[in-house]
């Protein structure tokens, strides 16, 4: 499965969060967009989808502050 987000977060950070999180996934840096003149690293998110669903949970804690 691979799903697709769009961030500010550098990719070294979202490599950290997904260490700490243990979820077994891969992130591959697609390119980076620009929205309103903010830019943007879109990143595939790949593995099974409870893996996927365990990094994102992760990654919403992470900049949640928690």
């Amino acid at each position: 499965m691979r799903r697709i987000i769009e961030t500010p977060i550098p990719l070294e950070e979202l490599e950290e969060i997904r260490q700490r999180s243990e979820a077994e996934v891969n992130l591959v840096l697609l390119g980076v967009v620009m929205e309103n003149r903010i830019p943007l690293n879109r990143v595939a998110i790949e593995g099974r989808d409870e893996e996927i669903k365990k990094f994102m949970e992760s990654l919403m804690r992470a900049r949640a502050g928690g």
